[in-house]
């Protein structure tokens, strides 16, 4: 607030005096000044650092954990002094004649001051002005131009900011609430100020009072701050973001957020149109304002930005470099390699967190830890396979079936990897390897024989089948078992049969089960919004974004999704985050099941 001031330094040469803030005394302790202030009802640790305009934290510390268990009414404390040299402020002041209906917070507004000045300089009208009363009112009177003279704009230090100083230090936890206070005979708004440590002009505006004039037995109510305080260790300050560096990232917390979601919307068509493509990124969009709504219910603030990215490389190299990305805290997007490339480099050089919601490039993937993958690509979930199999099955006759696609080879090689490593570690049957022609050999009745078949090749699927059901007369159904991949599902010449008869497996990072009481729930929230049913990709957009915002913004741990169980691990000391959960799915009467969830398998 700019004022005419006239400001007067003098240094403190005694060593107990009476100075504001307040009417606290200042005594000097171990050669250090302090406020000693004496506790009264409705005294609290934000309301002490508005006052005195010192840091929560320091007021703490000062006191040597005499406030761990809060105030105590009648319990003095010391507060920091800030500074040896105190500022006195002088205010020129002249006389002011009081007009029919005029107030105290009305005659504030009108000199730019405060209730509390012209309380201080009026002895007694907190009781209430009358019209013709003289009082005193800072600056001059009369209408004419005043000489300004700046001072610098001194702020409070902000109560949750903590200096990572020391190996253990305090967290002060605040929580709104409301008291209401019955008048009592004698007292006034000022007193009540002061009383709570609650601004007169914020006591007037929260109860829409026009007048300080208050009457026994009226009821106020005050907004007040209730505080937890915990110690927590502090952690070594973090150096300065290298982008080619490695380990964990601190991110600040904000107050309000900025989110970006690239997609390609093709909103103008253009170029390389798919209205595939662009009917998913609308569905994904979808799903993203549904989670919003959640994510501000929580109380998340946060400004969501939505980009085309047209499936057009230069487009996107354009937006990088636009205001639109200024200051983005996290980039869900986009849906291409290529331009996910882009956005990738564009997020590590800029310490920006980027959620990928489709697959990405493995070699994206790598020294980049800025990037969370929500969906694991085919070797990492046959690696999850093999994993599964390791562990569960160890009783199981496990045969790997050679595959002959040379895109296939490196899932095969991927899941024998796997497997014999974990099998040497904690006594897991051998693996066997057998050609497809030769699986008949392998079979042994009265024992469970787990086929895997590491294969995305539509025919190689089918040979197999083929080749099983002729040999199937040598077990039970139920010993024979497949594991393949969620490409199969997709299969619609391999004959659903077989999958029946042969008890189809494969593990996948998505499962949205219809029947599932939350996703029922949501989904006829979502027909009242949009008029239609949930899909896979709405699904998608509603997890990403509510994990966003409720883990890594909100730092909340239990999150329940539709479709999703993100387990994000860090691929190395420099690599992405990358999903590690999974769901076992098997098909049963002809609908597919979480394995894990009824008492088949576990996790």
């Amino acid at each position: 607030m700019i004022r005419n001031l006239l400001s007067v330094l003098f240094v403190l040469s005694t060593v107990i005096l009476f100075a504001q803030p307040g009417v606290a005394p200042i005594k000097t302790i171990g050669g250090k000044k302090y406020y000693i202030h004496k506790v009264e009802a409705g005294n609290t640790l934000y309301g002490l650092q508005r006052t005195y305009g010192v840091a929560i934290e320091d007021i703490v510390k000062a006191n040597s954990g005499e406030l761990d268990g809060g105030l105590k009414v009648g319990q003095e404390i010391k507060i920091p002094v800030a500074e040896e040299l105190t500022e006195v402020e002088v205010v020129e002041t002249s006389d002011y004649k009081v007009k029919g209906g005029e107030t105290l917070y009305g005659i504030s507004r009108k000199f730019n001051t405060t209730v509390d000045e012209l309380i201080k300089l009026n002895p007694g009208v907190e009781n209430g002005i009358s019209k013709g009363q003289i009082i005193k009112v800072p600056g001059k009177a009369i209408d004419e131009p005043e000489e300004v003279v700046e001072v610098d704009e001194v702020t409070t230090p902000n109560p949750f900011v903590v200096e990572e100083k020391e190996t253990e230090q305090v967290k002060v936890v605040f929580n709104d609430s409301i008291v209401e206070h019955k008048v009592l005979d004698h007292e006034t708004m000022y007193s009540i100020s002061k009383r709570y440590m609650v601004s007169v002009e914020e006591l007037m505006k929260f109860n829409n009072l026009k007048s300080t004039s208050i009457n026994p037995g009226q009821v106020i109510r005050i907004p007040l701050k209730q505080e937890r305080i915990e110690r927590v260790t502090i952690k070594e300050v973090p150096p300065s973001y290298n982008p080619e560096g490695n380990g964990e990232l601190v991110f600040d917390r904000k107050e309000r957020y900025k989110i970006v979601v690239l997609a390609p919307f093709y909103l103008d068509y253009g170029a390389g149109y798919s209205e595939y493509v662009s009917n998913m990124a609308t569905q994904f969009y979808m799903g993203t304002q549904m989670a919003l709504d959640s994510l501000r219910k929580k109380g998340l603030d946060a400004d969501v930005y939505y980009i085309d990215t047209k499936n057009d490389s230069s487009h996107v190299a354009s937006v990088l470099k636009s205001d639109q990305m200024a200051g983005a805290d996290i980039i869900i997007g986009p849906f291409f390699p290529k331009t996910q490339r882009m956005v990738a480099a564009y997020c590590k050089t800029n310490k920006v967190r980027m959620i990928v919601p489709v697959s990405i490039p493995s070699e994206v993937l790598r020294d980049n830890r800025l990037i969370y993958s929500t969906v694991p690509d085919d070797e990492t979930l046959i690696a999850y396979t093999a994993q599964y199999l390791a562990t569960h099955e160890k009783k199981a006759n496990i045969i790997l079936v050679q595959v002959t696609k040379e895109k296939d080879k490196a899932l095969y090689e991927k899941f024998k990897a796997t497997y014999q490593s974990l099998a040497a570690k904690n006594g897991s049957p051998a693996l066997k390897e057998s050609s497809t022609d030769n699986v008949k050999n392998y079979i042994i009745r009265g024992s469970k024989n787990i086929f895997v078949v590491p294969t995305n090749d539509k025919n190689t699927a089918m040979k197999f089948m083929n080749t099983l059901n002729k040999s199937a007369f040598r077990a039970k159904s139920d010993e024979l078992v497949i594991y393949g991949t969620k490409d199969w599902m997709d299969f619609n010449d391999v004959n659903g049969i077989y999958r029946e008869k042969f008890n189809f497996h494969f593990l996948t990072n998505t499962y949205l089960n219809y029947d599932d009481e939350y996703v029922m729930e949501t989904n006829r929230k979502f027909r009242v919004k949009f008029n239609t049913d949930l899909s896979k990709m709405v699904a998608q957009g509603y997890d990403i974004m509510l994990y966003t915002g409720l883990n890594l913004l909100l730092e909340e741990q239990t999150i329940h999704l539709l479709m999703n169980k993100f387990d994000f691990e860090q691929s190395g000391e420099s690599g992405a985050y990358i999903n590690k959960d999974y769901f076992v799915l098997e098909q049963e009467e002809f609908e597919l099941i979480d394995q894990q969830t009824t008492g088949n398998g576990s996790k």
